[in-house]
């Protein structure tokens, strides 16, 4: 059975908890030893042998203020993107890895590790990556198979099983260690550019990054992620730039030695990206009770989930929330079907990229555009399954077509034509749109579909979500009031 997601009651505790102690400080560390250094006016001249002082020449120290941000890490196959919250004014900001670069690339970092001259070098991009050394991509999916090998399709060499054996060492280094570093690099250098972006600020990050959403219901899946970004944390400062190969054994045993503290008591948590693309939408006015279904295709994998958005009948207000129904994980997206189209077209894949990018209605029938069905027609027919025992009766749900498969005709007509088992019957296809407070330098709105998971995770403290429901609840009595926001929190 399913696991409750209470995140939203824990991490809520934590934050009060973590405000509390905050605003008790009245002062900060530094003014604390500026006010112990210097004596009131009343203290000196109390005390025999100092000159009396005048009230107008004691320094007293400011108070910092208390910003409050909440960081998205999208951690994806190919690249990875950040978005962060302000909580202060709720504005979102992405942030720029590559400033001197144009257009989508300087939102994008490379979810790339190389090595080279015995060191790490992290983000490298596609130019530089086979300048001397050995480049290791998708790290992704060489986690997702160390628990799921049919996965594995990452075509690193050395890689199986979710390990990496790499030819000058004598033994295989778990691929967390890999993907763990480069998310530490990720940590420090956001947490970095935060610090210089707010200089006078006492900053609280809260971290959510993003996980395939059958892991984090799986027991011991969701562990590992936890594990995994809580010894990236913890490592962080050691990742600011290249490293020395010698950190991967350093992480290697961290990460088998570290033990996950209790939610309330750290910044950074696991959640599921399938619910987080749609996490603004569900809490908004436009969202209704009924089921809605959400195909990520992203670069290595392609995530299918099917929520019921309904109400919480134990909770004062009866809010809505997301009932999970049925979600999967397949090694299919970008890089599989152009290097299907290279075979197709008789050309390198960089080629076949090119031509799929300028001509995307022209893409043939190939095998990973049939599998990305048919893995949409199988969530469907699990749910079907779950309910045989049920009263047959139609299920009409809306569909969410995201990542960068989303752009390709072929993909959308596939899964807007589809027949689905279970009686299931779409109604529509709906786009999702960026929060009206983001910032000017935020991705383009035709850019979004590859940023909604990022600005999902960046939304929202309430990450509760519910076991398998049965999607015929009745209709809400009353509507929400719009606040100004296309997605208000």
């Amino acid at each position: 059975m399913r696991v409750v997601l209470m995140l939203r009651s824990r991490l809520i505790a934590y934050v009060t908890a973590l405000f509390r102690r905050l605003m008790g400080r009245t002062l900060s560390e530094e003014a604390r030893a500026a006010a112990e250094a210097t004596p009131s006016a009343e203290a000196a001249q109390a005390r025999p042998g100092l000159c009396p002082v005048d009230e107008r020449d004691v320094i007293v120290p400011k108070k910092r203020a208390i910003r409050h941000i909440i960081i998205g890490v999208d951690f994806g196959t190919s690249t990875t993107k950040v978005i962060w919250q302000d909580l202060s004014d709720n504005h979102f900001e992405a942030v720029r890895w590559h400033p001197d670069k144009d257009g989508l690339g300087q939102w994008l970092l490379p979810s790339t590790v190389l090595l080279r001259n015995d060191k790490v070098c992290f983000g490298v991009p596609e130019r530089e990556e086979e300048q001397h050394g050995l480049c290791l991509r998708s790290l992704k999916l060489c986690l997702l198979c160390r628990r799921k090998p049919p996965v594995c399709r990452c075509g690193n060499p050395g890689a199986q099983g979710g390990s990496i054996r790499l030819s000058e060492a004598h033994y295989d280094l778990p691929a967390s260690a890999f993907a763990g570093l480069f998310l530490a690099y990720v940590f420090c250098q956001v947490e970095r550019r935060l610090l210089e972006r707010f200089p006078n600020d006492q900053l609280v990050l809260l971290w959510n990054i993003g996980c395939p959403m059958d892991y984090t219901d799986a027991d011991g899946y969701r562990c590992d992620w936890e594990k995994l970004a809580g010894t990236a944390m913890e490592l962080r400062t050691l990742a600011s730039g290249d490293v020395k190969m010698s950190l991967l054994d350093e992480f290697a045993r961290h990460l088998e030695r570290f033990d996950v503290p209790p939610e309330e008591e750290r910044n950074y948590f696991v959640q599921p990206e399938g619910l987080a693309a749609v996490k603004a939408f569900l809490e908004s006015p436009d969202a209704e009770m009924k089921t809605y279904a959400i195909v990520d295709v992203g670069a290595g994998t392609t995530e299918v989930s099917f929520f019921f958005n309904g109400k919480a009948m134990a909770e004062p207000g009866q809010p809505f929330r997301p009932s999970y129904l049925a979600d999967s994980t397949e090694a299919v997206g970008g890089v599989r079907i152009d290097q299907e189209l290279a075979e197709e077209w008789g050309c390198s894949t960089e080629e076949a990229r090119r031509r799929k990018e300028r001509s995307p209605d022209k893409i043939p029938l190939i095998q990973s555009l049939a599998m990305i069905h048919q893995q949409y027609r199988k969530t469907c027919a699990r749910i079907a399954k779950q309910d045989s025992g049920a009263p047959p009766h139609n299920r009409p749900f809306d569909l969410f077509i995201i990542g960068g498969g989303s752009r390709l005709p072929a993909i959308r007509a596939q899964l807007n034509d589809s027949e689905l088992p279970g009686r299931f019957i779409k109604q529509q296809t709906l786009e999702l749109r960026p929060p009206k407070t983001r910032s000017a330098e935020f991705p383009s709105d035709a850019d979004y579909h590859l940023f909604a998971v990022a600005c999902g995770l960046a939304s929202s403290l309430d990450w509760a979500y519910f076991p398998s429901v049965d999607p015929s609840p009745p209709i809400p009595t009353a509507t929400r009031v719009d606040v100004d926001e296309w997605y208000p929190k």
